[in-house]
């Protein structure tokens, strides 16, 4: 073991320094070779690939001419003199022993090499115990470390596999499409699109972040926008201007680089594993923003989208679509009715709409993931999905999809439903859309008291969606595991379970032994634990007290750790010691503020899913309204009571 390899675990690199003030002067002049040759008025498609091109270089070339490639610092500390002189004495032992081989030289080294390994041991320590008492939640690193501790690790990526041949397109479809998207290019433009105007960009240009990978235009940083001079500003606008005229989206933008990131849980050796993260252009960025902001104008503010749809829209969440089925399910318990609900999602959803990939000679069809651009446009792709007209509620959130209905027996319920499933299958038939067949799952919702073997009746048959059979099964819609009686059992032992996980990953920062402040384990512990358990929780916490309880559990051990604290210190007083609200308490407040938005939302399925007088509290029926009206728990009680006292004494 030699000294160089414990003070730099990492070869030295190289870092690239720009001087951004060098850049600021030489953007401030536009009279160059570059940009003399856009013309003074850009009106047509040609005139806006070469001014983008020509910008683009510019940029380009004045970023690297004001940049230079220095030597990397290296990150790492180095060990204390006396822990320096031990490994010189450790490896003049072993070369020692290596001429001389004697006994008494050999055990020499050998003794050395076991007090080097202990006292490098100590030395890791003491650096962790610093950093761990420096640290802050607006340390830049702080949120690195609680990522890198959180996650399982870098895992090497095996070779891929072929992908298997996708099946033919409807070709007779395609071409009507094509024909129809021909006919409105052809339309001369409407005139009730705002121009773009010089504000507006420089106000996107500010909002740009600065540490993001470059796209095709290499333009390795966002900031080399915000030195623009105003003149560069205005050739900007007068691009983008000239692109809403003709409408056209230029070519340069239509091309990204793609890096997969592997997708949790699935088999790394294959494509479909990964997630197609599109690397954009930095002035396609900036164009989107304003398409975007005129689309959502046009889609939403005029409510073009469908009332059904709660993803990528303002004031909808996936909470709230969850509770419209939940709130259905529990509005058929009440009368005793029985629901039966489907649950499907898209395969590949974003390739599905506008980009094309070119993967070995075979084109694949999306939106690219990364574009500020895609979720809305992936919203106005689907928009026209049917919606049933025999009763059954559709909901949509993104591609997650579910269709429900509820009646008096399940055969009243099936035929129907088999029926919107079949104008379903022929709407995703036409239009290519595949369902990914590893989420596709049905739920009996039946209310009883009795403990049932099997989740539906006997003998009752499958539902089918493009001629697959559609399981009856538990499933996981939105993040919450959905069981046939919502008792969510299940969920809350999921999420117990994941929370406890990432409490043993984040020990080193919040621990018996972690020197961090107690207000900075408190705040990893909120923003990076409590999350995962307290997520939708309007729609569960009325499930029964002493399951809940079992994630207060969790946070009561969290308070234990954090606060070193010794067996017999009350949970009650830790709470109030480290400020943290009960998990009862903190759910039945994020129920209120939850209710109270929901009772006056814009959407109307939302408002009149919750539009109900909650059940009294020993109901056989529990309600998610009904946590508005429950007492509290004797944890709060006696937190609650804590918290008072302190307030008398001080006072």
């Amino acid at each position: 073991m030699r000294l160089g390899s414990l003070i730099a675990d990492c070869p030295p690199s190289t870092k690239t320094i720009t001087n951004w003030q060098k850049v600021s002067a030489a953007l401030e002049e536009i009279d160059t070779p570059i940009l003399n040759n856009i013309p003074n008025d850009i009106v047509s498609t040609d005139d806006i690939d070469n001014a983008i091109g020509a910008l683009t270089n510019h940029i380009r070339t004045v970023v690297e001419s004001s940049s230079r490639t220095v030597p990397a610092k290296s990150g790492c500390r180095v060990p204390p003199r006396d822990a320096i002189e031990l490994i010189k004495d450790k490896n003049a032992a072993l070369r020692r022993a290596g001429k001389y081989p004697t006994c008494e030289n050999r055990s020499r080294a050998r003794a050395l090499q076991r007090k080097v390994k202990a006292r490098m041991k100590e030395v890791r320590n003491e650096n962790w115990s610093d950093l761990m008492s420096e640290i802050s939640p607006s340390h830049k690193s702080y949120w690195g470390l609680a990522k890198a501790l959180k996650t399982e690790g870098a895992v090497p990526t095996p070779a891929l596999k072929r992908p298997d041949i996708q099946s033919p397109y409807d070709l007779e479809h395609v071409r009507r499409v094509e024909e129809e998207v021909r006919h409105r290019v052809t339309l001369p433009p409407k005139d009730d699109l705002e121009p773009i105007t010089q504000d507006e960009i420089s106000k996107h240009i500010k909002g740009l972040k600065i540490r993001k990978a470059p796209g095709r235009d290499t333009i390795t940083h966002s900031k080399a926008l915000k030195c623009s001079s105003a003149p560069l500003v205005a050739l900007l606008v007068a691009i983008f201007n000239a692109c809403i005229q003709n409408c056209y989206f230029p070519t340069a933008w239509k091309e990204a680089v793609v890096m997969g990131i592997p997708k949790s849980g699935k088999p790394r050796d294959l494509p479909a594993s990964y997630r197609p993260i599109s690397l954009l252009s930095v002035l396609d960025k900036l164009f989107e923003k304003t398409l975007k902001t005129r689309l959502s104008d046009q889609l939403i503010g005029k409510d073009l989208i469908i009332n059904e749809q709660f993803g990528f829209r303002p004031h909808h969440s996936c909470p709230q679509q969850a509770l419209r089925l939940v709130e259905h399910i529990l509005e058929g318990f009440k009368v005793k009715r029985k629901t039966v609900a489907v649950f499907f999602d898209v395969a590949k959803a974003f390739d599905r709409t506008r980009q094309y990939v070119l993967v070995n000679e075979t084109y694949q069809a999306g939106v690219p993931q990364g574009s500020t651009l895609s979720p809305l446009l992936y919203s106005a792709y689907i928009n026209d999905i049917p919606r049933p007209s025999t009763g059954v509620q559709l909901a949509l959130l993104a591609d997650d999809t579910a269709l429900y209905l509820r009646s008096n027996s399940i055969g009243n319920i099936l035929p129907r439903l088999q029926r919107a499933i079949d104008e379903l299958t022929q709407w995703l038939r036409l239009w290519r859309i595949d369902v990914n067949p590893d989420k596709l799952a049905a739920i009996y919702f039946n209310y009883s008291s009795r403990k049932e073997q099997f989740p539906v009746p006997l003998d009752t048959p499958h539902l089918r969606i493009l001629n697959q059979p559609i399981p009856w099964q538990h499933h996981k819609y939105l993040g919450i595991t959905i069981d046939k009686h919502l008792h969510f059992r299940g969920h809350i032992a999921r999420v117990k379970k994941l929370a406890l996980f990432y409490l043993s990953r984040l020990y080193g920062m919040i621990g018996r032994k972690s020197k961090m402040s107690l207000r900075n384990k408190r705040t990893t512990y909120t923003m990076c634990i409590r999350p995962v358990m307290i997520y939708a929780s309007p729609v569960f916490a009325h499930a029964r007290p002493d399951r809940l309880y079992e994630l207060q559990k969790v946070q009561n051990k969290f308070c234990k750790r954090a606060a070193d604290a010794p067996w017999y210190v009350k949970n009650s007083t830790l709470h109030r010691d480290i400020e943290l609200p009960t998990i009862s308490k903190f759910m039945k407040d994020a129920s209120e503020r939850f209710f109270d938005v929901a009772s006056n939302h814009p959407d109307p399925l939302l408002v009149e899913a919750v539009s109900y007088e909650p059940p009294p509290p020993h109901h056989f029926c529990r309600r998610p309204r009904s946590v508005l009206i429950d007492p509290p728990d004797d944890l709060t009680i006696e937190v609650e009571k804590l918290i008072e006292l302190n307030k008398m004494v001080t006072d």
